[in-house]
């Protein structure tokens, strides 16, 4: 009796370990598009996204990230599920932008007035016949868009469907605001570009070495920008906040800007 038994666990045992290899397998099924792939041809793919886009009245949608990148993969498989297909197939042009070791994509995010991208993977919405980022206030978001569950990838995506293109006024008073701003992000992205530049070779030595054992120098870097890249979004979008406030009761006090530490290397 005893040794049915342990046959009959054994059994449900191997059964179990299969059905979880199953489904991890599933859940990092990625379709082939959604891989992150050097390309020579990026600025002519990304002018086929937008014209394809217009032409079908729907929304163009960049993905700059890389395959070194955990939530950057993420994405790609939440991305690749039949829920998700089925939203971005109706509604979106999508192409994925491989940006290496944090060298590459600048100009991508600067042809839709974005300075520089602040983390793996940026997700843009954009209108195409304006060429206006249409989520820029929820971006910060997707630099963790492994933990995301579905259904708000789900609720999110569905959320830009709308075929408006309309701009709002902005007031005199809001725009001098809103210039302030620009300096101010301006300013920190030429910090990050810089940033990425000592800290993109030796994430590459660190990803391509075989015990995936990073130095101190690595470690100690990438923690400073990430303080930074981490923050200043939600800090931009708290001084929008902040600006339409004043604007609101007809008061002209100056925005309390952030400050930052500067980089050990700096």
């Amino acid at each position: 009796m005893f040794k049915k038994f342990i046959i009959i666990l054994s059994a449900l045992l191997t059964l179990s370990c299969a059905n979880s290899e199953q489904l991890a397998q599933e859940k990092k099924h990625v379709l082939t598009e959604y891989v992150f792939s050097p390309t020579a041809e990026l600025s002519n793919q990304v002018e086929q996204t937008l014209l394809a886009a217009k032409n079908q009245n729907k929304k163009a949608l960049f993905v700059l990230g890389a395959q070194w990148c955990h939530d950057s993969k993420g994405l790609a498989e939440k991305f690749s599920t039949p829920q998700m297909q089925k939203i971005l197939q109706d509604n979106y042009q999508v192409l994925f932008i491989d940006v290496g070791y944090l060298e590459k994509g600048f100009e991508v995010v600067k042809q839709f007035d974005l300075p520089i991208y602040y983390g793996t993977p940026t997700v843009m919405v954009v209108e195409p016949n304006a060429t206006k980022i249409v989520n820029r206030s929820t971006m910060q978001k997707w630099l963790s868009a492994d933990k995301v569950p579905l259904a708000e990838y789900e609720d999110y995506f569905k959320g830009f469907t709308s075929s408006s293109s309309e701009v709002a006024e902005t007031s005199q008073e809001m725009q001098s605001y809103l210039n302030e701003i620009n300096a101010f992000e301006q300013k920190h992205a030429l910090r990050l570009k810089a940033a990425y530049s000592v800290i993109g070779p030796l994430l590459k030595q660190y990803m391509e070495s075989e015990n995936k054992k990073s130095s101190s120098e690595f470690s100690n870097k990438w923690e400073q920008v990430h303080n930074l890249r981490y923050h200043i979004q939600d800090d931009i979008q708290a001084l929008i906040v902040q600006a339409k406030s004043n604007v609101d009761a007809g008061s002209s006090a100056p925005l309390i800007l952030p400050i930052y530490p500067a980089f050990d290397w700096e």
